[in-house]
């Protein structure tokens, strides 16, 4: 931790030199994530970060998961290329310990714990807001890590149409087209899009012997998605809409196909996936009066995977699996003021999750009711902002959580603060109620506990016109981690159970400013994500991380470099199998033909660096392929 805390102070030195004053004038930004409720970032006290609209377009990322790799506090792996599944680790916790919603929602596989991010297009989204640090107090089960939130595309003004059409390596195409706007007080978008891919052979080369998953064809991707969106102001006091959302992703992936008994394997045979996922939500909002608003959410999501795999011996060439999650989800959210400047939120929840798969589970439903309460006062140069929340799950349960957080405003840029707070992560279905598998030796376990944390940290922020800067201090230990344990003779069934902890400490820094033609972003990240028990390092998790990106406008012309560094970190758990550090060179422009049309190019791995995010665990190790360097071009139509 020393050496941790010697380089948070040379980064609050760095820190201390943002300047106080900036040469332009930019709006009010506001977060909900953080309390569920509209906050001005300067007023939270929490580590937060928003991405808009205009710097996804700029970014120059071609998914959503490599734009979130370039944010603080995030490292994103994956196995293959564009549509493959990975890992989202956020201050070092695990996929499932971070919680993501989509237009307030929930869309997580009930049986892996996981968000299939990897196929919601980026031109679905108009924003997305990253909140880090555990958030269970507010949001229930998963947000140990914290939260990320994406909201899809909305419009404003007189209605008009929006176009992107591109092309790129690897037979890349993609398009969307959207209309969308304002008539009266009705706001309403529509946007569809679609992406084809040749792609490439998501294992890099073959190593040789049974388990070797190397199959020389490229694996292709497509994504075809809608969303619509719609809200009416009726009168000063009511308003009302609703969203939806639907995405269909099929890929193909390198994989090793054995029999029954692991003695006959083969690579050669077209694995693939499908996804189709999909959320509905409609919501009503009252002001009861000047001190009482309302809210009132219904809405259902869902995560339909499709795996198709091959048994060498068998007389049936493929064999189709099956797993679907449904979810129900209603929210009643009260906003009181209970004085200028205190605020009071109550809510209560209820969540209905189903699954539908071709394995036989023991239980296929749970429900989940909830309450939660949070408060956000100000006096003067302190602020105070705490959350508690009851969850009571069916056969897990009571859990409840909370967390406390200061301010001290310095003045009306600095801000100083701590927080502690508490946060779980439910176990999945597959770790509870996975049925006697003596093809792989495995057998869920119904008396498992929740997995719990308990977060500290301290932190301070600037933010004045064009500029915001933070640098945050963590302390995260997580219990009753879920692990496996090998079965013993005569039956060697292994499962899961409660076993041991983990402690993720660190140090986060960011600084963001726009100054005439010239626009910087940089993070830094250190991270200690430590076993408990056996001292190792936690997998894949790089010890720092870093991003700088520099933007210059030329009249129309705008040209952007991203630069991405991550340490090298170990492949597996006992800590023998190293992955190497490595460094990406992005370059992306665009230039505005007329006030509607612009032109956008990039250039990613500009150096054609090759590196490895995953290695499998299994000899002879192979090691997943990552993109060499690919160029994208296309045309955007927004009328401003």
């Amino acid at each position: 931790m020393h050496q941790i805390i010697r380089r948070a102070g040379l980064a609050s030195a760095l820190l201390l030199a943002v300047p106080t004053h900036a040469a332009d004038n930019t709006l009010e930004t506001v977060f909900v994530t953080a309390t569920r409720t509209p906050t001005r970032s300067n007023d939270l006290l929490s580590d937060v970060t928003i991405v808009d609209r205009e710097q996804l377009d700029r970014l120059g990322a071609d998914s959503l998961p490599d734009a979130l790799a370039r944010l603080p506090g995030i490292q994103i792996t994956h196995n293959g290329g564009r549509g493959a599944s990975g890992t989202l680790s956020l201050r070092g916790t695990n996929t499932n310990q971070t919680l993501v919603l989509i237009d307030g929602q929930r869309m997580a596989s009930a049986t892996t714990g996981a968000t299939a991010i990897e196929h919601l297009p980026l031109d679905q989204i108009e924003r997305i807001e990253i909140l880090r640090g555990p958030a269970s107090s507010l949001y229930g089960s998963d947000a140990i890590g914290g939260v990320i939130h994406v909201f899809t595309r909305t419009a404003d003004g007189a209605p008009a149409p929006r176009l992107s059409v591109g092309a790129g390596t690897y037979r890349t195409r993609q398009g969307s087209i959207g209309y969308g706007g304002q008539i009266g007080d009705t706001r309403f978008n529509l946007q569809a899009g679609w992406e084809d891919s040749d792609g490439f052979s998501t294992i890099r080369a073959p190593k040789g012997g049974l388990y070797d998953m190397y199959n020389p064809d490229d694996d292709h991707y497509r994504n075809s998605n809608l969303s619509a969106r719609f809200s009416h102001r009726a009168n000063n006091d009511l308003s009302f809409g609703a969203e939806l959302l639907s995405i269909d992703g099929k890929k193909q992936f390198d994989s090793t196909n054995c029999d029954d008994f692991g003695m006959t394997c083969t690579a050669n045979f077209n694995n693939r996936q499908q996804q189709r996922l999909s959320s509905y939500a409609a919501h009503a909002t009252y002001r009861m009066n000047a001190a009482w608003k309302t809210q009132l959410r219904v809405g259902q999501s869902q995560d339909k995977t499709t795996n198709w795999r091959h048994d060498p011996t068998a007389a049936v060439y493929e064999v189709r699996q099956r797993y679907n999650t449904t979810q129900d989800q209603v929210s009643w959210q009260n906003d009181f003021v209970l004085m200028p400047g205190h605020h009071l939120m109550a809510a209560l929840e209820w969540r209905d999750v189903r699954v539908d798969s071709t394995q036989s589970f023991t239980h296929t439903s749970q429900a989940t009711r909830s309450l939660v309460l949070g408060y956000q006062g100000r006096i003067g140069q302190h602020s105070l902002q705490a959350s508690a929340r009851t969850d009571d799950i069916e056969r897990l349960g009571s859990h409840d959580t909370g967390s406390l957080a200061y301010g001290y405003h310095l003045d009306d840029a600095w801000t100083l603060r701590a927080s502690v707070g508490t946060a779980y992560h439910a176990p999945t279905f597959n770790d509870l109620y996975w049925p006697l598998d003596l093809v792989n030796f495995f057998e869920g376990n119904p008396n498992l506990k929740a997995e719990r944390a308990r977060n500290r940290e301290v932190g301070i922020g600037y933010e004045r016109a064009g500029t915001t800067a933070g640098l945050t201090l963590f302390h995260n230990r997580i219990k009753d981690l879920l692990d496996y344990v090998p079965g013993t003779a005569p039956t060697w069934i292994g499962t899961y159970d409660n076993l041991n902890s983990a402690t993720l400490k660190g140090a986060s820094l960011h600084f963001s400013r726009r100054s005439g033609a010239w626009e910087y972003r940089a993070a830094l990240d250190w991270l200690s994500a430590k076993d408990d028990e056996t001292g190792n390092t936690l997998q894949r998790r790089a010890p720092r991380t870093g991003t700088l990106e520099l933007r210059r406008q030329f009249g129309e012309l705008n040209i952007g470099a991203q630069l991405q560094g991550v340490s090298s970190r170990y492949n597996n758990r006992a800590n023998t199998q190293q992955l190497d550090g490595y460094g990406l060179l992005n370059l992306d422009a665009s230039y505005r033909l007329s006030r509607d049309w612009t032109l956008f190019a990039r250039l990613n791995n500009a150096l054609d660096k090759e590196y490895t995010l995953v290695r499998s665990t299994m000899s002879p190790y192979n090691d997943y392929a990552t993109a060499e360097r690919n160029a994208f071009f296309g045309i955007r139509y927004a009328p401003k």
